[in-house]
């Protein structure tokens, strides 16, 4: 097809189809056509923006957005736009990082990205997101020369209060950063951070070029005998293994875990490595063997197994073993795959037929019973015990699974054999489970048998199986579409069968097979207006709008439709179809418009104007309605959408800013203030009452996630306003909130990090908010900014020493550990912590300061003899039971 680039037909056409499309990947091809071949049109931008912000389909959003930064990146808005969309849409990841990537590709060199990518980081590290871990990483891909960003990184994977965050930070460290501290310092985080899935990235990261040295080994040894997680000391396992396999300790490691580990996945990893690596051990078959017979958990009986099929075959102990759990074995994989090696390898042996039919009959897995019905058919075609085990089961089967699919392998096998047509005439009318499968052959493979037609007949009546009923209706018209009755027959059940899947079915016969005739088209209007089903009217009015869609009846009935049936879904659907088929209709125009006023529904009022919004935006009354609907004050999505509408696509009308400062000040509902807030910033930067909008949001509103907002959008657009940087240090001291404190905290250090008088109320925060995660915040960005200053170390050892919070004075021994440890008399201050600290358990998920002490001072100070003094006084002498056992733990390594 040829695309006229001038052709208003061709551009309005692809502007709906790139909304109102069902398929994604439609859109997202309307969309490239757009920003490609309509770059200069200008509704293509606005259309790209909406899309971005609005579309249901994450992917279609991520592809506006990509098309955005390549075809506009020169544009003044699209950057602010970028970081709007960033901190705005934080539901999916894979939207989230690919436009990070855009952001940190095409403005590199902006000063600013750094800072908003931290800003990102630091800024939702109380409300968990994905943004954060994406954030990171473009961090320390593209800025890894910059002298802030290993300390950065070193930091986000100690004090992070996020697991998945701090395991992402050592990832990339390790990843980044080969150097022999950094790589040592990363080791030493895996002896120390509670959560498993940071200890295991960093097994996983750690020598991935197969060398070690003699501390490497021990520690990994030490992982995998004695990690309480069972998935990092499997991984410490398989990296010992690869490592040190000739190594005499760590065969020996290998076979005691393999046989006393505790945990079921360490068995299992230590199991595959003795079998892939020490193969002729003459222990190795023992092992395996006594694991697949008597191990207590099933996927190590599994991985036994596996392992014996691929490298014992052969051995006799092994043909055994497999008899005995095909049938006997608790776990049904395990029973899976000792039958599939029987079958594989043992088809003659007279136990296999018979342990299949005892499969088939006893089984209590359908799966189970299912393969071992197959497999008789498949291999077994000759044996006449067989054919009259396969009908006993077609007949009287124990589940409707075995009894299909003995139906089918009697057709392939035995299709000459008298007996087995008049089983399938005898099945298709029983009440038996396997009278589908019974139907189905019948109908290929005896079409010619007079009796097949009368068959299909009475089912399509009288079986109360609507599986049945839906496949003799397809049979029919298929097969048997001259047939006289056929018409007849499929129109009665498109009316008046009782399941609406058996309906929808016998419609799309008639479009198929008789389209051209008019009951047909008067069977499927029928359906569309009075079926019980709404479902079957939705089928029947598509039906009717993609195969007569020219036929102005058709569009009288969706009109009717539309306008009076009961279900919301039902009307929807026709003004879907009625704005894609009657765009030239000046009737239907008229008819949306009201629709899109007086519909009872939210949802089909939003359809509507969605229509009219992209069909038949000139139209002076398509205006009037989007903004009646914006002031329908009902804060619903119809009247957000109006709004994303009345922004995007009418953004030259006059009125349309006064709606949204409106709005931004006055609405009742949170969402919808947020949501002209952003726009406002988004397109109308320079206009004065936007700023001062902002401002009045983040002073003088209720709601915190509001002031929140209007705070992130004024240090995203307003940075270098003198009247904002006073705003967020007055927040910041003084504002009731907790979380707009927070908030501010965080955008001073980020946005005016070289402020010293910002750097000043961040050291105030820390020292005397009332909220301990506000003064966590303000200490951690004070530890990264104000490492020059001379009273940082002492303002931390305070907070370490006196702070009422144990979260605080936890995340102050992390950051005197970070930046201070090399500071005279700092093993001795970490030393009292470690005693002294007055933490008491309420929790056993909390972080006792104690025992970050002792992590700091076993990571910084290895070669300090008082170590193990110290060690033997809190495992002895503590009364928090957790760092009496961590304490245990380490001296048992000593």
């Amino acid at each position: 097809m040829i695309m006229l680039k001038n052709d208003s037909h061709t551009l309005s056409s692809l502007k709906r189809q790139v909304v109102f499309d069902e398929d994604p990947e439609q859109r997202i091809a309307a969309l490239e056509e757009l920003a490609i071949e309509w770059k200069n049109n200008p509704d293509t931008l606005a259309i790209l923006k909406q899309l971005a912000i609005s579309d249901q389909c994450p992917d279609v959003r991520r592809a506006a957005t990509e098309y955005l930064v390549q075809g506009w990146q020169n544009e003044p808005s699209i950057l602010p736009f970028i970081k709007q969309f960033v901190v705005s849409n934080n539901e999916y990841w894979w939207v989230q990082e690919p436009i990070l990537t855009q952001l940190t590709t095409g403005w590199h060199d902006d000063p600013n990205t750094i800072a908003f990518l931290k800003q990102l980081i630091l800024a939702d590290q109380y409300r968990s997101s994905n943004v954060r871990y994406a954030a990171l990483k473009q961090l320390a891909q593209n800025w890894q020369n910059e002298p802030d960003t290993l300390a950065f990184l070193k930091q986000r994977a100690v004090s992070d209060v996020d697991e998945a965050l701090r395991e992402t930070a050592v990832e990339l460290l390790a990843e980044g950063w080969q150097d022999i501290d950094t790589l040592t310092w990363i080791r030493q985080r895996a002896e120390s951070d509670k959560h498993w899935g940071v200890r295991l990235t960093i097994i996983e990261k750690l020598n991935q070029d197969g060398k070690y040295d003699g501390k490497t080994l021990a520690w990994l040894k030490g992982m995998a005998m004695s990690d309480p997680s069972p998935y990092v000391a499997s991984e410490a396992v398989f990296k010992l293994a690869k490592l040190a396999k000739d190594d005499i300790d760590t065969r020996t490691i290998l076979k005691q875990l393999a046989l006393s580990a505790q945990a079921s996945e360490v068995r299992r990893a230590a199991m595959s490595q003795l079998a892939e690596n020490l193969e002729n051990d003459p222990d190795t078959l023992s092992t395996l063997k006594q694991l697949a017979e008597f191990d207590q958990c099933s996927h190590v009986r599994l991985a036994a197994v596996e392992q014996l099929i691929k490298d014992w075959k052969e051995n006799s102990d092994t043909v055994a073993i497999m008899k005995k759990l095909a049938i006997s074995d608790t776990a049904s994989e395990v029973r899976k795959a000792a039958m599939g090696y029987l079958i594989e390898n043992w088809q003659k042996d007279s136990d296999t037929v018979t342990i299949l039919k005892q499969v088939v009959q006893s089984d209590e897995c359908w799966r189970m019973r299912e393969l071992a019905v197959v497999q008789l058919g498949a291999f077994w075609q000759h044996d006449p015990d067989v054919l009259t085990f396969l009908k006993q089961q077609a007949e009287s089967p124990e589940c409707w699974v075995v009894g299909e699919i003995a139906v089918a392998q009697l057709t392939v096998g035995w299709k000459d054999e008298p007996c087995v047509l008049a089983m399938l005439k005898k099945l298709a009318l029983s009440n038996s489970d396997a009278r589908v499968a019974a139907i189905r052959e019948l109908s290929i493979g005896w079409k010619d048998d007079p009796d097949t037609l009368s068959i299909l007949k009475q089912v399509v009546f009288n079986d109360d199986c609507w599986h049945a009923r839906k496949l003799a209706v397809e049979q029919l018209a298929t097969a048997w579409h001259d047939d006289p009755d056929t018409f007849t027959v499929i129109k009665k059940v498109a009316l008046s069968d009782d399941r609406h899947d058996v309906q929808i079915a016998a419609m799309e016969m008639l479009v198929t097979g008789w389209k051209d005739d008019p009951e047909a088209i008067a069977t499927i209007k029928q359906a569309a207006l009075s079926d019980k089903f709404s479902e079957v009217r939705i089928a029947a009015m598509e039906l009717l709008a993609s195969t007569w869609k020219n036929d102005h009846d058709i569009l009288a009935t969706l009109q009717q439709i539309a306008v009076s049936d009961q279900c919301s879904d039902v009307r929807v659907a026709a003004v879907v179809k009625l704005g894609n088929d009657g765009k030239d209709d000046p009737n239907i125009l008229a008819w949306l418009k009201q629709q899109a006023v007086d519909d009872r529904s939210s949802d089909v009022q939003q359809a509507t104007m969605e229509q009219l919004a992209t069909d038949w935006k000139d139209d002076p009354d398509t205006l009037d309605i989007i903004k009646q609907l914006v002031t329908s004050d009902n804060c619903s999505e119809l009247q957000q959408s109006a709004v994303l509408q009345l922004a995007t696509t009418w953004k030259d009308d006059p009125e349309t800013i006064s709606s949204l400062k409106k709005l931004a000040v006055s609405a009742k509902c949170p969402d919808l203030q947020q949501l002209a807030m952003q726009q406002l910033a988004l397109g109308w930067k320079d206009d004065p009452d936007t700023l001062t909008i902002l401002k009045q949001r983040v002073e003088s509103t209720d709601e915190p996630e509001v002031r929140q907002a209007a705070m992130q959008q004024l240090a995203l657009g307003w940075k270098d306003d003198p009247e904002t940087l006073a705003l967020f240090k007055k927040l910041a001291i003084s504002d009731e909130d907790v979380c707009v404190r927070q908030t501010a905290v965080v955008e001073l250090g980020i946005c005016w990090q070289h402020d010293p008088e910002a750097i000043a109320i961040i050291k105030q925060v820390a020292m005397s908010d009332s909220s301990f995660y506000v003064r966590q915040t303000a200490l951690e960005l004070f530890a990264m900014l104000g490492k020059n200053d001379p009273c940082a170390v002492i303002m931390l050892k305070k907070l370490a020493e006196s702070d009422d919070n144990f979260y605080v004075r936890r995340s102050a021994i992390q950051q005197l550990a970070l930046g201070w440890h090399d500071d005279p008399g700092m093993f001795e201050f970490f030393g009292v912590r470690a005693y002294s600290d007055p933490f008491v358990r309420q929790e056993e998920w909390e972080d006792n300061p104690r025992q970050t002490a002792l992590e700091v001072i076993l990571e910084q100070y290895q070669e300090k003899t008082q170590i193990f003094q110290i060690l033997c006084d809190r495992a002895e002498n503590d009364l928090d039971e957790q760092v009496q056992k961590f304490a245990l733990k380490t001296l048992k390594g000593f």
